[in-house]
């Protein structure tokens, strides 16, 4: 009963922590930030959006190639291979330097098969959430608990592990050929981009391998799910633009 009832505090205080908030300079700075990667999309510079991914995501990505590439994945995956700390990071930067060369690859088959950006366009921000991690929320709680006090969600963002996360919507003109006229078809995508960095982290220990402040970018396909993996506190319902295809004349 105790532990129900502080899941239950650690949900209220999460989710008043991670409401999307009015949007800030720190939102106009990520549109800013965003002009690089409109950039490597107009260049199909797949390689560059590689490099700006968000690190942990970037990281599970190469896990999950090299676990259909590397026979022997699985077992360590299992615990029945085990690697030195050496070791563990010789095989993450392979299956890194594998995922870009994956990306590089994938943007220059999209030259070679016609692929043409007309115009890339980065809008203004839609939404904007400020998060702390689901553990810096429970410890705080528990410190509380103890005092028969509990904290309000604005002293939680203050210590422990903060990120922001920014929703860009993202519009988009390419063309490509048509197999069978040769002639070119046009086509306008609207999407969006997320844009985190992260500001804080908890005790100055630095798990995550990132920059501070500086913003990585996660295209639209990342599930909100997979982005709860490394944001627990972020809402199941985020803002998001409407999103699709039209064809051009």
């Amino acid at each position: 009963m105790k532990n129900f009832a502080l899941t239950a505090i650690v949900t209220v205080v999460a989710a008043a922590v991670a409401q999307a908030t009015p949007i800030s300079a720190a939102a106009k700075d990520a549109q800013s930030a965003a002009n690089e990667y409109r950039a490597a999309v107009m260049a199909c510079d797949m390689g560059w959006c590689c490099d700006s991914m968000y690190p942990p995501i970037k990281r599970t990505l190469a896990d999950r190639l090299a676990s259909r590439t590397q026979g022997d994945n699985t077992d360590y995956i299992m615990g029945k291979k085990k690697m030195s700390p050496e070791e563990a990071q010789a095989r993450m930067k392979k299956n890194l330097d594998a995922l870009r060369s994956q990306y590089v690859e994938m943007g220059r088959q999209m030259k070679a098969g016609g692929f043409k950006v007309e115009r890339f366009v980065i809008g203004a921000p839609y939404a904007e959430y400020e998060l702390v991690s689901s553990s810096s929320a429970l410890h705080s709680v528990r410190k509380g608990s103890q005092k028969k006090t509990y904290q309000e969600a604005e002293d939680i963002k203050l210590q422990g592990d903060r990120s922001r996360l920014v929703v860009l919507p993202t519009t988009l003109w390419f063309s490509v050929p048509d197999p069978a006229t040769g002639r070119r078809i046009r086509m306008e995508r609207r999407d969006f981009i997320y844009a985190v960095r992260d500001e804080a982290y908890r005790d100055n220990v630095n798990s995550r391998g990132t920059v501070q402040n500086k913003w990585y970018f996660i295209d639209s396909n990342t599930s909100v799910n997979t982005l709860r993996t490394y944001f627990p506190t972020l809402p199941l319902n985020i803002k998001t633009p409407d999103t699709g295809d039209r064809p051009l004349q």
